[in-house]
């Protein structure tokens, strides 16, 4: 009877074991460093993945330096999840890794932009190509080309142009994102695959009532036209039929100059705007100059380049969508 027991002791205690190991087996991991795009890896995957973030809470995450734990994250993650051009640091650690990284700028149908405003370039932060989704080139003839030194002769507007990132301030380019990241995190195992089958239509249903939100809200304004710190809101006035008129480009570098600030205040003032939008990490002094001399106030407009306190997109989406509704007096 003695030995009977120890053999079923044995037993359980080897088995105890096996679970144990089973259990402390180490979760795939992906790393990114777009806000945005880690939400949606983690809303998908629901566990079966580590989701590392590298996006900066403050700061300018255009200029992020990594540390060396953060390359370590990027080179030893199962997958990479990345928007070439966002963050050039970001950029360069995915060239010497060899696991799978998964670009999304090429797949969202991109924009272009301007990397920076030099004065007279992209007099309406790319306002002809925003405002009708790059549909009207030719209808408007590049206009600001023209207008402000023939930059197409000299060639200086195309070396500036680059694609623009911030696609997930559109939610249709979101659910295009989501279908890509599905793929790519179901692929890590069996576990991630059963998970992205279990969470994928919740994300698709959440970003598709974002989307009819927006859409709706914005249908009856009187205003289309934003009076932004930078050009990060592309992607925002393709879809919703807005305009952009940006006081920096995609990349801002110091301070704007007063010939570019006299600019902008003029086709504002063309296009009676009703509010200037502004970013909390922007100087908030430029934002407090342009509506002083527009006669409207300031409301927050935020690209989501930076990691936000609720860490939670759709909030951060329509938060930007009552402010776009109070600053553009939609009905």
């Amino acid at each position: 009877m003695k030995k009977i027991f120890a053999a079923v002791l044995v037993l359980t205690l080897v088995g105890c074991s096996n679970s144990t190991q089973t259990a402390e087996l180490p979760l795939p991991q992906i790393t990114t460093g777009v806000f945005p795009v880690a939400w949606l890896a983690s809303e998908l995957a629901g566990g079966c993945a580590g989701v590392t973030d590298l996006t900066p809470s403050g700061g300018d995450v255009h200029d992020l330096e990594l540390t060396a734990s953060q390359t370590r994250a990027i080179l030893s993650a199962d997958l990479v999840l990345t928007v070439s051009g966002f963050q050039p640091s970001f950029d360069d650690a995915v060239t010497t890794r060899t696991g799978t990284t998964l670009d999304l700028i090429n797949e969202i149908n991109p924009i272009t932009g301007v990397k920076h405003d030099h004065d007279h370039d992209d007099e309406h932060g790319h306002e002809d190509d925003d405002e009708h989704g790059h549909e009207d080139d030719d209808e408007h003839g590049h206009e600001d080309d023209d207008e402000h030194g023939h930059e197409d002769e000299s060639g200086d507007k195309k070396d500036n142009e680059i694609l623009d990132p911030h696609f997930w301030l559109d939610p249709n380019r979101s659910l295009t994102a989501v279908e890509l990241i599905s793929n790519q995190i179901a692929a890590l195992d069996e576990n991630c695959a059963t998970a992205v089958a279990s969470n994928k239509q919740r994300v698709i249903s959440d970003l598709t009532q974002l989307d009819l939100a927006y859409s709706s809200e914005l249908a009856q304004c009187q205003s289309r036209t934003l009076i932004v710190s930078h050009q990060a809101f592309g992607y925002l006035a393709d879809a919703y039929n807005l305009t952009q008129i940006a006081v920096a480009g995609l990349d801002p570098e110091g301070e704007p100059s007063a010939a570019r600030l006299k600019e902008v205040i003029n086709l504002a003032k063309a296009q009676e705007v009703s509010a200037v939008f502004t970013e909390s990490s922007a100087n908030p002094a430029v934002a407090e100059t342009l509506a002083k001399e527009l006669a409207v106030g300031i409301l927050t407009l935020d690209p989501i380049e930076l990691k936000p306190a609720s860490l939670d997109y759709l909030l951060v989406m329509n938060t930007n969508l009552e402010n776009l509704k109070q600053g553009l007096a939609c009905r």
